[in-house]
């Protein structure tokens, strides 16, 4: 999948106008290419250890895939089609939610907006932990799935949010940072400076140090928030931890990303088709008779 991505982005490149900064993409490239050949040949050794070179595959792996996906991303968006605020907006008003009056009530909370904050720039963090924790207990499996499913979750939101681009709710509902001074949505001012320069056509020269956020619709913190939390079911310890913890990211999302509800709930449609699109991939590749998948499976500790 990760060839795959790469052939589409060089035809992008050659079909656009975009330029790479080649520096950033070549290091980057090579030590996530160092690393995975490490884990690989971890693998293949007799001495082996599943909790090693399955933590050695499945990290540079998500790091090509974020770095390939989030360019394409930038591409995506230069097609410039209408803006869907107007729409996201409505429905959300049709199914009776109200952003400005949630926005009030956290506004008015400091201690809420602290704990709101952390789980909502927690995303990356609980990913590369979450490949950690799970192939360090033994859930190679797992860990490998969640690449897999954050794989096939980031192009299906790439691909909606190009067919329905959108830049948030505080600037559809005219909000000034006055009337929210307790908060700071870093993240939706980055889409608000990103999303128009790439549309106008000023952003061309794509930095991968300096790749920010161009999507809307579907909220990806929704998407990763339910994602984690299927990911942390196998380990009992951590599903309270995991569920609590991206329920609460899934409600800062709202807040921090300028999300519309409706990309919100957008956002956990696209994580239940992507674990299902796991779930089918692995019983596709399962061996006749075996109920584990035969790729993932050399992700995997020892059968017991």
């Amino acid at each position: 999948m990760i060839a795959a991505i790469l052939v589409v982005f060089l035809c992008a490149l050659l079909l656009t106008d975009f330029r790479l900064r080649a520096g950033g993409y070549l290091i980057v490239a090579a030590v996530a290419g160092l690393y995975g050949s490490f884990g690989y040949y971890k693998m293949r050794s007799a001495s082996n250890d599943p909790r090693i070179y399955t933590t050695l595959c499945v990290v540079p792996q998500i790091v090509l895939v974020a770095m390939l996906v989030a360019s394409l991303g930038y591409i995506a968006a230069s097609a410039n089609l209408p803006m869907q605020d107007a729409n996201l907006l409505a429905f959300d008003r049709l199914l009776g939610l109200d952003f400005r009056a949630y926005l009030d009530f956290v506004n008015d909370r400091p201690v809420l907006i602290g704990v709101l904050a952390r789980a909502y720039n927690s995303i990356w963090a609980q990913l590369f932990g979450l490949l950690l924790l799970l192939s360090l207990v033994g859930q190679g499996r797992r860990a490998a799935e969640l690449v897999l499913a954050v794989t096939i979750g980031l192009i299906v939101t790439t691909g909606i949010s190009t067919l329905v681009p959108a830049t948030g709710v505080y600037g559809a509902l005219g909000l000034l940072p006055a009337e929210y001074s307790q908060i700071e949505p870093t993240v939706y001012y980055n889409t608000l400076k990103e999303l128009p320069l790439v549309r106008d056509g000023t952003t061309r020269l794509l930095d991968v140090y300096e790749l920010g956020s161009v999507l809307t619709f579907p909220s990806f913190h929704a998407l990763s928030a339910a994602l984690y939390i299927w990911a942390c079911w196998p380990i009992r310890w951590l599903r309270g931890v995991g569920l609590i913890w991206n329920t609460v990211m899934l409600a800062a999302t709202p807040i921090g990303g300028g999300h519309y509800f409706a990309d919100v709930l957008a956002g956990l449609a696209v994580a239940a088709v992507s674990i299902y699109a796991v779930n089918r991939i692995a019983a596709r590749l399962a061996p006749a008779g075996h109920s584990r998948p035969k790729l993932l499976l050399q992700l995997s500790p020892a059968a017991t």
